[in-house]
């Protein structure tokens, strides 16, 4: 059986305020100071690093494009090759001014001639080769497949802050992670009609929800962390101290 090509775009383009933010609450460092999460050390490597080194294991990859601060590309660049360890091509550019800005500047940079597109946060950095390629199979037979997990602990509904005004059934509930994976033709149609939706957009699926596309989840896990304080970070040094991906090839 053939196998798809797949073009990967992951998102390193935001600020990080979060993240620096809960790091030093007394004083956030100015903006001239941040460094993109993507680029904060990991067990000695920048958190890009790893996440490539987990998109070069899947044999669909054909490209990755990612996009990062208008002011790095060059620095990228130069500090990360223009080629991945598995040979496909590795690209970065300028993000947008929101992160659907910048996947939307990374998809029209991408391979036209690719089957899939599949979008990725760089900062999880734990994403488990397998689960990628059983997304791009998904995806690839459906149109459209979301990493993610079942919700399964308590949620409550809160007002004012900090009121509890309910409890949530939780059945059927899932926590959306990335990578999501699109037939091309389907991610570029939503993009093309993004701004027809009304209200935040928090995720690509929720464009492909919109033009009535069916979206299957993919089960992932919870060591598939999305790097947003310092606490996520060390998590993930723990993680890989302790053996992660736990004897995975």
């Amino acid at each position: 059986m053939l196998v798809p090509k797949a073009s990967v775009i992951l998102a390193a383009a935001g600020a990080g305020r979060r993240f620096y933010e809960k790091e030093n609450p007394s004083r956030p460092e100015a903006d001239e100071e941040r460094v993109t999460k993507a680029f904060v050390p990991l067990a000695g490597r920048p958190v890009l690093a790893h996440t490539l080194e987990r998109f070069a294991q899947v044999r669909a990859v054909a490209e990755v494009i990612v996009a990062v601060p208008a002011d790095r590309v060059a620095w990228a660049g130069r500090t990360f090759g223009d080629a991945l360890s598995s040979g496909a091509a590795l690209r970065f550019v300028a993000g947008g001014e929101d992160r659907t800005a910048s996947v939307a500047q990374a998809l029209r940079a991408s391979d036209a001639t690719t089957e899939l597109v599949a979008i990725h946060d760089a900062v999880r950095p734990l994403i488990r080769p397998s689960v990628i390629g059983e997304a791009f199979r998904v995806a690839m037979e459906h149109g459209a497949a979301v990493v993610g997990r079942p919700v399964d602990q308590t949620i409550k509904y809160v007002l004012d802050g900090c009121r509890a005004a309910g409890t949530v059934p939780r059945h059927g509930l899932w926590m959306a992670q990335t990578p999501q994976v699109f037939r091309r033709e389907i991610i570029v149609r939503a993009y093309e009609r993004r701004e027809e939706l009304v209200g935040g957009v928090t995720d690509d699926a929720q464009l492909v929800e919109a033009i009535g596309q069916t979206v299957m989840m993919v089960c992932g896990d919870a060591a598939n962390l999305k790097i947003t304080t310092p606490e996520d970070l060390r998590l993930c040094e723990a993680l890989l101290a302790a053996g992660w991906p736990f004897g995975e090839k």
